[in-house]
């Protein structure tokens, strides 16, 4: 076991250096790496301690291996990690939890971006899910219809890890309270007022409204994760 955690904790290391020779030598993203052997000989370690810090800079996204060209430097995704752990569909209660409310925080503190960076077009389709929304009385269309329309919001903060952000947790912005029939009457800050107040572009008053809107997802929280896979 102890010689296990070494190995673990020597490889560690020799990513960092890999990854501090990489900064030193000023590589542009899609260059080519030294071979394993070179890399090795650099760094004063064995050909095989490399190729396993190649393997795990691989899958953390830092570099990949092209036929007939070798080891590539790319340019890392900020959340290319996450993918593989939240589509592997082995996060524990407390992980989903946390993503949930990470989600329900980060939907209210983009709202300086949305605001920011709102256009006509967007705002048109926010008003086309708005006006499906009323005329719907379906629950699974209802949350699809919801579904869609925090997308757009997030598009329009043109952050692409965001976007991407949200992409990577379509599963969990599922779980979302289903709509009661006769819910727009006793909505506390529907999506509609959403737009209206969008267009005022005001983004402190937008971020109040967005925290009203997500208040029922706060308070059905718990309710919510029930129905998260494990």
């Amino acid at each position: 076991m102890a010689d296990s955690e070494h190995g673990n904790s020597q490889i560690e290391n020799i990513q960092e250096k890999i990854l501090d020779y990489i900064r030193e030598k000023g590589y542009d993203y899609n260059s080519i790496l030294p071979k394993e052997d070179e890399m090795a000989q650099e760094l004063g370690v064995s050909r095989v301690v490399v190729r396993e810090a190649y393997s795990g800079l691989r899958s953390l996204g830092f570099i990949e291996t092209k036929r007939k060209k070798g080891t590539i430097f790319i340019k890392p995704k900020v959340f290319g990690v996450l993918k593989y752990v939240i589509q592997s569909g082995l996060l524990d209660k407390d992980s989903i939890k946390d993503l949930y409310e990470l989600r329900l925080i980060l939907e209210i503190g983009m709202a300086d971006l949305v605001v920011e960076n709102r256009t006509d077009e967007k705002i048109a389709e926010l008003e086309e899910l708005v006006v499906k929304e009323e005329q719907c009385d379906n629950a699974a269309d209802l949350k699809n219809i919801d579904i869609q329309f925090h997308t757009v919001l997030y598009s329009m903060t043109g952050n692409r890890s965001l976007e991407y952000f949200q992409t990577l947790l379509h599963q969990l912005f599922a779980l979302y309270t289903p709509k009661p029939s006769g819910w727009l009457k006793n909505e506390m800050m529907t999506h509609r007022t959403l737009v209206a107040l969008l267009k005022k572009g005001d983004s402190e008053l937008f971020r109040s409204a967005m925290r009203i809107h997500l208040e029922n997802q706060y308070a059905k929280k718990e309710a919510n994760l029930s129905g998260a896979k494990q």
